[in-house]
């Protein structure tokens, strides 16, 4: 085992190499059996009014995203990983599998959003007091720096269910919700890896890996698969760790490459699905609806009816998160709180487009 740790560690890129395709292919290699048992036993969505699909598409491709992930993450951290690292990742593993459970519940026969609501509150609430990880630091936006510990555990709550539940709405289209994830895991494994930061790095890849492959699927005409809630809960779980990491870290000594607007960054990151999720909640609650139904009100929805296809959609906008974060790293020099109104301007002015292409339409 030392012999293996030692070759890994000495052929770091190789090594990062081999987690993708280590998860990609574990997770290749279930889609066709879920989407075979999927088809067999009908457990499959049926298009409704708001689809865009004709025909039933199995909904449990989170499911293989997890299994490619897991055993990958959990494999490398065993080999690399110290105490520390090892518990941690059992902490993480433990409260995801809590959320793949649900998420399969609520795909086959479906659950309330209280209690799947109740469910991430407590599992926000576990992921807290195993690792230790909540936000202690805003870094001076909103003129706001060191919090208590008690509002610090509190807000960091607050993120865990605002992202979990915010990307959960925008998975929408095909290779939306997987390609935001995508693009986020690599800022994160970025970040790691060049502050040594391995096994955490080593997740991202591995959960990168497993997104790909499902994106395969996903895409794919006549072999489609949904990530359902058992994926978009557990992804959104395992992206609100990645995130609540990114801002915890920037107060340790041994952080050697920091980035000064890490606040900023991490809002271009999150800034499709928090606007969004913002933007159908209001419209929602003005129309005096649940804030939690379904409609097709959201931005991806706008550009598929502007006439453009799923994969088309998703790139626009993943495109538009990647020009923030550019424009975030263009301005890092000037004051947080400028910088966060360039931002939010930006992101403001970006993502109305689409509405106002269809209102001319019109």
């Amino acid at each position: 085992m030392e012999t293996l740790a030692s070759f890994l560690q000495n052929y770091l890129l190789l090594t990062f190499i081999a987690v993708f395709l280590i998860s990609y292919t574990i997770a290749a290699s279930v889609f066709p059996v879920i989407i075979y048992l999927s088809h067999l036993k009908k457990l499959t969505k049926k298009p409704n009014s708001r689809s865009s699909h004709k025909s039933a598409v199995p909904t449990l491709g989170g499911l293989a995203i997890f299994i490619g992930l897991s055993i990958t993450s959990s494999l490398i951290t065993i080999i690399l990983g110290d105490k520390t690292e090892i518990s941690e990742l059992l902490s993480v593993f433990v409260t995801t599998t809590i959320l793949l459970f649900v998420g399969i519940k609520d795909d086959l026969m479906e659950i309330s959003s209280i209690r799947k609501f109740l469910t991430q509150l407590v599992v926000s609430l576990l992921l807290i007091g195993l690792t230790g990880h909540y936000i202690t630091d805003f870094h001076g936006l909103l003129g706001i720096n060191f919090i208590p510990k008690e509002l610090g555990v509190m807000f960091t709550v607050f993120v865990y269910l605002l992202i979990i539940n915010a990307y959960n709405l925008i998975d929408g289209i095909d290779g939306l919700a997987s390609g935001l994830a995508i693009l986020i895991f690599g800022f994160c494994a970025c970040f790691f890896i060049n502050n040594s930061h391995c096994i955490d790095g080593f997740i991202c890849v591995a959960s990168i890996g497993g997104l790909v492959s499902f994106s395969r699927y996903n895409l794919s005409g006549s072999r489609k698969v949904f990530m359902g809630d058992t994926g978009s809960m557990v992804i959104g779980l395992l992206l609100s760790y990645q995130i609540i990491s990114l801002l915890s870290s920037q107060h340790i000594n041994d952080i050697n490459y920091q980035i000064s607007n890490m606040p900023v960054r991490v809002l271009c990151l999150l800034s499709y699905p928090l606007f969004d999720t913002l933007r159908v909640f209001i419209i929602r609650i003005k129309n005096k609806k649940s804030p939690f139904s379904a409609d097709r009100n959201h931005i991806h929805h706008k550009l598929i009816d502007a006439g453009l296809s799923h994969l088309q959609a998703s790139l626009v906008i993943i495109f538009t998160t990647l020009i923030l974060i550019f424009c975030s790293e263009l301005i890092k020099n000037i004051e947080i709180n400028q910088q966060l109104f360039v931002i939010l301007l930006m992101g403001i002015t970006f993502y109305s487009i689409p509405n106002y292409i269809n209102k001319k339409k019109t």
